[in-house]
């Protein structure tokens, strides 16, 4: 009998941060596991796209659906994908319980799951404003999730979340288990806050939701024990890219970027993530779902020091698009006022907002043929640089996606302060806000997969899997999921040693 599988997507992790780790932390669930031979790391590499290319909704989809990008050509959030080969979708057709929490591209929800009983949970990522859940208990958990994450600018608003919380205060009393709160979940957002004040750094404060969904997975996890279920963290991401000159600064040839406090107050910022990553593995395995329960940790690729920060000037201020409908009001009167290549109203219409993540904004057009859809993009760009941005436009069939980065536009940075900036462009649908970390962190080829409490049978098609050089092509995650639950699947890709 097969051991049943859950994967803990924790996005972005490379094989040297969890090793480090548990190097510097012995006493931790993890390096307890890892020095008992319960823990084995295997090292994946992300083959498929040019690794200046990588990025986390490209390489979830490529480690996914076990397709190469040039196949599936999904790149941002918003770019659509062939569902039915997602690897949560596959398993669920062929009669394997599956539970989903978050996992990206989830969003693009499969049919008929709410009434499909190989679902056995099912809360999608946040980059979607369709807030559906299985069970349907969790869909003001799931809006609220999905709210806060589209409101959140470069920097933590806590307005916006003070701002939810009166509205569903009396369902969140009511079932508070609902909205991830458990005395789990408490005791790490209070650790958190007292991070946040003692390191003087509110950003630690977005580490909050990983409790929260933690708790509800396990919940879930306890209730219907799929044979495999998926849980995605971005809390580790997110501060690899802003802190990793604090953790390791000798990867840097430039010193003293940051002022000392800086630095001592973020250095130590990879190990908190993991170690609420560390408490949750030890709760999880004291509970009784850890029966017949193989643990896996993964990332569809890592991070590193970033080889550019040394030329990086460093920004003052970022911004982001919060209210698309004043943005698009204004990008109405530009092209009515344009003299020549006008969209037509009845065009107009048809472009749907699609949720992306920052400085991505994707746009639909529904029913919309090549050459509007290009003339479209074609358009978006020219009222951009109008404004005063640069910017890039991507086109996928008839989904346009911008990309928008104030902080890394160093023409604007040099033209506007952040009050300037707040002035002009907040009438637009701008949110612009102060920061003092940037992205030392850089995506890499060279991903995770750890496995604890493994069997003979998954660890002998995970050493099948390896090239001479000890790496697995992520592309093969996949193929190595299907053969463990015997269903059928194509050919494994040859990674070059």
């Amino acid at each position: 009998m097969n051991k049943r599988i859950v994967n803990l997507e924790i996005n972005e992790i490379p094989p040297v941060v969890l090793e480090d780790f548990i190097n510097k932390n012995k006493n931790s669930i993890l390096g307890k596991l890892h020095s008992q031979g319960k823990l084995e790391i295997f090292k994946t590499f992300a083959s498929d796209i040019l690794k200046k290319k990588l990025y986390p909704s490209q390489t979830w989809a490529s480690f996914n659906l076990g397709t190469p990008f040039s196949k599936h050509k999904c790149y941002w959030y918003s770019d659509p994908l062939e569902k039915d080969q997602l690897i949560w979708n596959r398993l669920a057709s062929n009669s394997v319980k599956v539970g989903v929490l978050g996992s990206l591209h989830s969003s693009k929800y499969p049919d008929n799951f709410l009434e499909n009983p190989y679902y056995s949970f099912y809360l999608p990522d946040c980059f979607t404003d369709n807030c559906d859940t299985k069970p349907k208990r969790f869909n003001s958990f799931q809006s609220l999730n999905s709210r806060l994450v589209s409101d959140s600018a470069r920097v933590t608003s806590l307005f916006s979340l003070i701002k939810e919380i009166p509205k569903l205060l009396l369902p969140l009393l009511k079932n508070p288990s609902n909205f991830g709160i458990s005395l789990f979940s408490i005791r790490q957002i209070i650790r958190i806050i007292f991070w946040a004040i003692k390191f003087k750094n509110k950003e630690f404060l977005r580490m909050s939701q990983f409790p929260m969904i933690a708790s509800i997975f396990l919940n879930l996890l306890e209730k219907y024990s799929p044979d495999y279920s998926t849980l995605f963290s971005n809390h580790l991401a997110g501060n690899m890219h802003r802190y990793w000159y604090a953790y390791k600064p000798n990867d840097f040839l430039k010193k003293s970027r940051y002022p000392n406090k800086w630095m001592r107050n973020n250095k130590e910022t990879f190990y908190l993530s993991l170690k609420m990553l560390d408490e949750f593995i030890f709760k999880m395995m004291r509970s009784e779902s850890s029966k017949n329960l193989t643990i896996l940790i993964t990332s569809s690729m890592g991070q590193e020091a970033n080889p550019k920060f040394e030329k990086y000037k460093l920004s003052n201020f970022d911004g982001k698009i919060k209210r698309m409908d004043l943005f698009m009001n204004h990008f109405r009167k530009f092209n009515k006022n344009s003299n020549d290549m006008v969209l037509s109203d009845e065009l107009i219409s048809r472009i749907k907002y699609v949720r992306n993540m920052a400085p991505q904004y994707g746009f639909e057009i529904e029913l919309g043929e090549k050459n509007e859809v290009l003339k479209f993009g074609e358009k978006l760009r020219l009222f951009i640089q109008d404004i005063g941005f640069d910017s890039k436009i991507d086109f996928v069939e008839n989904f346009v996606t911008l990309t928008l980065d104030p902080a890394g536009d160093v023409n604007f940075q040099e033209n506007f302060t952040l009050r300037k900036a707040q002035l002009k462009f907040n009438k637009m649908g701008f949110y612009f806000s102060k920061i003092n970390d940037h992205h030392s962190g850089a995506h890499c080829e060279e991903g995770t997969l750890a496995i604890i409490n493994g069997n003979d049978k998954l660890k002998s098609i995970l050493n099948n899997s390896k090239n001479s050089g000890g790496y697995i092509d992520y592309l093969n995650y996949h193929s190595i999921i299907l053969e463990y639950f015997g269903i059928k699947s194509s050919e494994k890709v040859k990674l070059k040693s």
